[in-house]
C-alpha cells in the first residue's frame, strides 16, 4: 500500500534506487541523504541538483497522497563496483547548506532572531518559518549582528541559543521541504498515537551516557561581562570558554547560555531501532484527515517511552532520527533525550 519515491526534482525524474539513508538531528541543521542508485541512472543526477524523497500512500489525505521525507541537494557522487554489481553513491544535504558553507561579510540592527535569520534566508530562497506559525514573533530583538568574511551560521546557532520565550531557548533545523524552523522544544506529546513500547515496536535498545563533551565549568562572554556555571555531574578540571562576541548583551542572557551548554553535553542518550518510518497503515487510516498531522517519527516529537528494561517510562524527545531503506526493509534508530536538553 505504500512505496518510497526518490525523485530529482531539478529535473522531475523519478529515479530507481537501491538503499537509501537519511539523518535528521536537533543538532545538525541539514539533513543529510545517503542514496545508492543503479549505474544505469548515472546520467539522470548531478551535483547539486535538488533530490526529494517522498512517502505515498493512499492512506494519507495531503500532499497528493505523496508526504514529503526530505529534499537535499546533492553534494557528491562517487562510482562503484563489486563482483555482483555497479553502483552509484549520491550524498546530499539540505539547502540550508549553501548558507553554511557561503562566507561574506554583513551587518544587521536592530531585528528580532527570526528578522535576521530570514533575511539571510531570503538571499539564498530558502523558507524560513516559526512554528508554531499561529504565534507571531515571539523572538527577542538583536541589537547589533554582524559577520566578517565568514559564514553566519554558527553565529545564529549562538544566537538562538542565548534567547529565550517562555523559559526555552530556540533552535534551527532544517524541515522536509528544505526550509528552515525556528522552533523550541515540544512541550506535550502528539495526539496521533506514536510510542515506543519494548516487547511491542521495539528491536534493539541502546542507553549511551556520553561525557566526551562535557565539561565542569561553563565561562560564557561578551559585552565585557562573564558568567560561569558549575557541573557537579562532571568532576574534573575541564573548563569551556565561550565568547558570544556581542558588544551589546546583558548578564541574563550569559547565564541562560551557560546553563543551556551544560545541559546539552551532558549526553544521556536512548536510541532504539524500530520497522518503518512512522505510524502503521491503522494508525494513519485511524486519524482520518492527515493534513496538519505528522505520521513519520521526527525530531522534536514529545513521545511515550515504556522500557522496563532500562527503567525507563516517561515522555523523551526525538533528538535525531535515521530513516532506512532497501528492497526489503524499512527501518529507523530513534535517538531520545529528556526534554530539559533543549530547554
Amino acid at each position: 500500500m505504500s512505496r518510497i519515491i526518490v525523485k530529482n526534482a531539478s529535473r522531475s525524474a523519478e529515479l530507481l534506487w537501491r538503499s537509501v539513508r537519511i539523518k535528521k538531528s536537533l543538532d545538525d541543521i541539514c539533513h543529510t541523504l545517503e542514496l545508492e542508485i543503479p549505474a544505469s541512472e548515472r546520467t539522470r543526477v548531478n551535483k547539486h541538483e535538488k533530490i526529494e524523497v517522498r512517502y505515498e500512500n493512499d492512506l494519507v489525505k495531503d500532499s497528493g497522497g505523496k508526504r514529503l521525507v526530505t529534499t537535499v541537494m546533492v553534494d557528491e557522487i562517487t562510482a562503484g563496483a563489486d563482483v555482483s554489481k555497479h553502483s552509484l553513491r549520491v550524498m546530499g544535504r539540505s539547502p540550508a547548506r549553501d548558507i553554511i558553507d557561503s562566507t561574506w561579510s554583513g551587518l544587521l540592527i536592530n531585528m528580532t532572531l527570526y528578522g535576521i535569520t530570514k533575511n539571510i534566508c531570503d538571499k539564498f530562497g530558502i523558507d524560513c518559518v516559526i512554528i508554531p506559525t499561529n504565534a507571531g514573533d515571539i523572538t527577542e530583538k538583536v541589537n547589533t549582528f554582524e559577520w566578517q568574511n565568514e559564514s553566519p551560521w554558527t553565529k545564529l546557532l549562538t544566537e538562538a541559543d542565548g534567547q529565550k520565550a517562555n523559559g526555552q531557548s530556540f533552535m534551527l533545523t532544517s524541515n522536509e521541504a528544505g526550509g528552515l524552523y525556528i522552533w523550541q522544544a515540544a512541550g506535550s506529546a502528539r495526539q496521533e498515537g506514536f510510542h515506543l513500547t519494548e516487547g511491542r515496536n521495539v528491536k534493539t535498545v541502546e542507553w549511551k551516557a556520553n561525557g566526551a563533551e562535557q565539561f565542569h565549568e561553563y565561562i560564557i562572554t561578551g559585552g565585557g561581562k562573564d558568567f560561569s556555571v558549575i557541573d557537579p555531574t562532571c568532576n574534573n578540571n575541564r573548563v569551556l570558554t565561550m565568547d558570544l562576541t556581542n558588544p551589546v548583551v546583558d548578564q541574563e542572557k550569559l547565564k541562560r547560555r551557560a546553563q543551556t551548554e551544560m545541559r546539552r553535553r551532558r549526553e544521556t542518550r536512548t536510541t532504539v531501532t524500530v520497522s518503518g518510518w512512522g505510524l502503521t497503515d491503522t494508525q494513519i487510516k485511524n486519524l482520518g484527515e492527515t493534513i496538519g498531522k505528522e505520521i513519520f517519527r521526527v525530531p522534536n516529537l514529545l513521545i511515550p517511552i515504556s522500557m522496563p528494561s532500562l527503567g525507563l517510562q516517561a515522555n523523551l524527545l526525538i533528538a535525531e532520527v535515521e530513516q532506512e531503506a532497501d528492497t526489503e526493509t524499512v527501518s529507523s534508530a530513534i535517538t531520545l533525550v529528556n526534554r530539559e536538553a533543549y530547554l
